[in-house]
């Protein structure tokens, strides 16, 4: 997900693959660890020990868990976003004006990253979680305002992964709906990352930079029709608006 400059630290590399194990397993033994990584048990304890006496991973029983260092660590983080502290109080009346699934995605390299959600439990994609830009609303509308050479290296690079059979995954297809996303500064995901799921959203422009982007998600049978495409998309247009007011005016107090 990183710069890869083909130099890698192994040990710091076994240190994250355990932790990513036990973030997907929530818990872990030293056996079960070292067979999903193969990596020898005694290599396993020695990080696993390490990681304990660092507060970021816990004993309990014989069982490894990770501790709330990283609740600490991903909540400072995001607090520093000048578009998470300029956003969140609109980001709920949204939510409640909408009665809908709200969300704030922001680029990091090929990905958007969900920062802030607000308004529900149930969707697929959790707070945190990297997903393609090509196959999200929100990330549609950040690829928009992109120059063509970073779109063109996104493509190149990347490819467009499919997970519905709804997801762009045609190049030519893919600049012509971020064309008239930059036009109207909307985008729609129509059951493109979940079927059951379909979200409008619209890009947070600062200076031509796309900072993030706002979208409003709901199921599939509520989320469509005049609901998607003239009313939510009207909010959120709005909202983002706002938004970057807020930023602009943070930026320039003086204006």
């Amino acid at each position: 997900m990183g710069d890869n400059n083909g130099f890698t630290v192994q040990a710091t590399a076994t240190s994250f693959g355990i932790l990513e194990v036990l973030h997907n397993r929530t818990v872990g033994g030293v056996t079960e660890i070292a067979e999903e990584l193969d990596v020898s048990k005694s290599a396993v304890h020695n990080h696993l020990s390490t990681l304990c006496s660092l507060g970021y991973v816990q004993n309990v029983n014989g069982q490894y868990e990770l501790t709330h260092q990283f609740l600490k660590l991903g909540l400072k983080t995001r607090n520093r976003n000048p578009v998470y502290e300029r956003a969140e109080e609109e980001l709920r009346t949204l939510s409640e004006h909408t009665n809908a699934v709200v969300n704030l995605v922001v680029p990091e390299q090929r990905f958007g990253v969900y920062l802030f959600r607000v308004g529900g439990n149930s969707h697929p994609i959790e707070e945190g979680d990297y997903v393609d830009l090509h196959t999200i609303a929100a990330g549609k509308a950040i690829l928009a305002f992109w120059t063509p050479d970073k779109i063109e290296d996104y493509v190149k690079q990347h490819g467009l992964s499919q997970h519905t059979e709804r997801t762009v995954t045609d190049p030519a297809a893919l600049r012509s709906q971020i064309r008239s996303i930059r036009d109207r500064r909307i985008a729609f995901d129509r059951g493109e990352l979940s079927e059951e799921w379909q979200c409008v959203a619209s890009p947070i422009v600062i200076n031509g930079d796309p900072v993030g982007a706002i979208s409003v998600s709901g199921r599939a049978d509520r989320m469509q029709g005049k609901r998607l495409e003239e009313d939510a998309a009207g909010l959120v247009t709005s909202a983002a608006k706002s938004i970057q007011l807020r930023i602009l005016s943070k930026q320039n107090p003086d204006t």
